[in-house]
């Protein structure tokens, strides 16, 4: 029997034919992102089961709202208001412990979930990985699978080819297995470039999922839509209610518009936005790269912010997090991915 999930009714309409943003905390929510629950030896990718316990309590004792994905990505994609403090869980890799220990309590307390699927280690029999008949029981019970690609390659270091060579591979197995593609995807290790958004979107996905600290808003790039990622180190109480209950800082003419920076490019880039509304006490935000002390920010004519960060970012994967107290001691939270190529991991 499928879970029984709260539905927004989402209009078809396009968000082009919106006339603005009427509140932005009715067009924003906090995607979550685990891989593991009760590995205890893999703590980089595994959430002890009382911190998930605790997590949940907390969902449940708050006025959160805790929406399918795909409820959220077209209410993003229309313009359609989305309750306050809305949430989504995602699952990625497909291991085990999310049927055993995961899954089970989050039915438990009615909430949703997706889980993003890699097909090669499925179809190579890896431990600790689910197998197609256990995907295929889930999928009947309620879970959203989405796509994952097949071998969880470092696709903006592999390039376009082999990137679409990979999901299109990933597409013929999950055809023979559950019957269609699923139209969410979310990149391996959280790694994209412009020219692999482009393909994401010809290839006919939705929304593809990051994996960076920001607030997922309807201005958000749909095809690099942040997710908070929980593990053993990252997930005190403290950080969870102040991520769960944190709101997108409404922003606009962001630049640059990737995340790569070559050797032809910049490093540090010029990071700037503009407000597409006003904040009060917008003096208070601060943003604070992954890799230094607290960025320079400059306040210019027409709500315009400029972020300078005085050290190169190192190889691999980086981000800028600009963070600003709101009302409701709730937070604004806004991050930026960046990406040097040659990752080493």
């Amino acid at each position: 029997m499928a879970l029984a999930v709260p539905i927004i009714h989402v209009s078809m309409e396009s968000h082009a034919q919106h006339a603005g943003i009427d509140d932005p905390d009715l067009h924003d929510a906090v995607i979550l992102l685990y891989h593991r629950f009760g590995e205890d030896k893999i703590p980089s990718t595994n959430i002890r089961l009382e911190q998930f316990d605790q997590q949940l309590a907390e969902l449940e004792a708050g006025d959160f709202k805790v929406l399918p994905l795909q409820t959220i990505v077209d209410a993003f994609r229309t313009g359609t208001p989305l309750p306050p403090k809305a949430i989504a869980i995602t699952i990625d890799d497909a291991y085990r412990s999310f049927k055993t220990e995961g899954w089970p309590r989050l039915k438990k307390k009615g909430y949703p979930a997706t889980l993003f699927v890699a097909t090669d280690p499925v179809d190579q029999g890896h431990s600790g990985y689910l197998d197609w008949d256990e995907i295929r029981a889930l999928a009947a019970d309620g879970v959203t699978i989405g796509h994952h690609s097949a071998g969880h390659i470092h696709m903006a270091d592999e390039g376009y080819e082999a990137t679409r060579a990979d999901i299109l591979r990933a597409n013929d197995r999950f055809k023979a297995e559950l019957g269609h593609v699923p139209e969410l995807f979310a990149w391996p290790y959280g790694e994209y470039s412009t020219e692999l958004v482009s393909m994401a979107k010809e290839l006919g996905f939705k929304a593809a999922m990051a994996q960076y600290s920001s607030v997922a808003a309807s201005w958000s790039n749909q095809f690099a839509l942040p997710r908070f990622p929980f593990n053993e180190r990252y997930s005190t109480m403290d950080r969870f209610q102040l991520i769960a209950s944190a709101r997108a800082l409404p922003v606009k003419e962001t630049v640059p518009t990737g995340p790569v920076i070559t050797t032809n490019s910049a490093n540090p880039p010029a990071y700037g936005f503009t407000l597409d509304s006003a904040i009060p006490g917008i003096a208070a935000l601060a943003c604070y790269p992954n890799h230094t002390g607290a960025a320079k920010l400059s306040f210019l004519d027409g709500n315009r912010i400029e972020v300078r960060v005085d050290k190169p970012f190192p190889m691999g994967r980086n981000r800028i997090n600009c963070t600003l107290p709101g009302p409701d001691r709730r937070w604004y939270w806004l991050g930026k991915f960046f990406y040097i190529p040659g990752n080493p991991d």
